[in-house]
């Protein structure tokens, strides 16, 4: 019984190896052919089709180098760049300093103030436009929002 049963594993390791042999021919094929195909560039004709072409890339790159000197022309090349945090007590039995106001604006001092208000069972939190104009319909700015807002331009923050 015991030969039968090593016979019989020795069949079945024998025909796993003639798989993986054979496997190993295929990616061996598929390689070369890969690496010799001269008219996609070196890659397979499923890759090729998918790639863009150099010609239209060069273009792409050079539509970006224009609107790259475009923009820093125009001197606007950062963005929200600015930031300002100030911490404050928002009430008199609270201590920490766990409220605040965040600004974060760009060099014309446009953006957005976050502010969120700490309490005893509570933080509410509040965004708010940077200019506020009386089209956005939000309230004016509280002190602690305008001193985050005048840091963040100043660049003191």
């Amino acid at each position: 019984m015991t030969s039968v049963l090593s016979i019989l594993l020795a069949v079945v390791a024998l025909g796993i190896a003639v798989l993986a042999l054979r496997r190993a021919d295929v990616v061996e094929r598929r390689a070369k052919q890969w690496l010799a195909d001269g008219d996609s560039g070196g890659q397979s004709p499923s890759v090729a089709p998918t790639t863009p072409s150099t010609p239209s890339s060069a273009g792409s790159v050079s539509d970006l180098e224009r609107r790259l000197r475009q923009l820093e022309s125009s001197g606007t090349t950062s963005g929200l760049s600015r930031v300002a945090v100030v911490r404050y007590d928002a009430f008199d039995d609270l201590g920490g300093r766990l409220s605040f106001s965040a600004a974060i604006v760009d060099d014309a001092g446009r953006g957005l103030v976050m502010t969120a208000i700490h309490g005893r069972t509570e933080t509410r939190t509040y965004l708010k436009q940077v200019p506020v104009t009386p089209a956005s319909g939000q309230r004016e700015l509280s002190p602690e929002e305008s001193q985050a807002v005048s840091e963040a331009v100043a660049g003191s923050a």
